[in-house]
């Protein structure tokens, strides 16, 4: 498959990617695109290139970046998502691209000035899947936020006690053979979670709150000697 053909279905598979979005927006043909984002020496911040015929359509373009796969020799095999969410952004119909865009201007095969535009991805906007626009600077700044809720996240459930570690052997050797109630991990409600964060017997379960109260006996008992 050759360079065009492989751009044409990635972007068909791109769009498609986006349709839930379009159709809450009520957008039935919009102007989609593929591009590649990059740095430019001289510029702040992620670039990216549009052909004048693009901007001259007098429509908001919504874009999803890609990123070139390239083969040993050096041969382009595939397109995939260059943002790990799939975000769909929007370049808002710019009447002033002329003046405003930094321009190059080359001479094609037959002779004519092929125009290409620099454009920051600062000057557009995040659409959201509720059809809600954002900057970009806020989608950029809402995901290092994420990246920094993750590690908190991580130190939260390591206060949940091993369940197989410190009830199980309680089971086994404290209660014998007597049949002990159980819930699956989907209905563990809140107060269930608090019951065991907490080590206090408040949850409406009379087994869960058995268990606490032996673990913090045993727990009290190790700390005083």
């Amino acid at each position: 498959m050759n360079n065009n053909n492989l751009r044409k279905e990635k972007e068909r598979e791109f769009y498609m990617q986006h349709m839930d979005t379009f159709k809450t927006i009520g957008l039935a043909d919009p102007f989609f695109t593929i591009k590649t984002a990059f740095f430019k020496k001289g510029k702040f911040g992620k670039q990216c290139q549009f052909f004048e015929w693009e901007l001259k359509k007098g429509e908001d373009i919504y874009i999803e970046f890609y990123e070139n796969v390239y083969d040993g020799s050096g041969k382009n095999t595939d397109i995939v998502p260059g943002i790990e969410d799939r975000q769909l952004f929007k370049l808002k119909f710019n009447p002033f691209y002329n003046e405003e865009y930094d321009v190059t201007e080359t001479i094609d095969a037959d002779g004519k000035v092929d125009r290409k535009y620099l454009v920051s991805l600062g000057e557009m906007v995040a659409v959201l899947p509720s059809g809600q626009e954002i900057s970009y600077s806020l989608y950029e700044k809402r995901k290092e936020e994420a990246k920094l809720e993750v590690p908190q996240l991580q130190k939260s459930l390591s206060l949940f006690p091993d369940f197989e570690q410190e009830f199980a052997p309680k089971v086994e050797e404290e209660i014998s053979n007597e049949e002990i109630a159980d819930a699956p991990l989907s209905e563990i409600t809140i107060r269930d979670l608090a019951a065991i964060m907490l080590l206090k017997p408040v949850s409406a379960r009379p087994w869960l709150n058995d268990l606490i109260k032996q673990k913090k006996v045993k727990y009290e008992y190790s700390t005083s000697n």
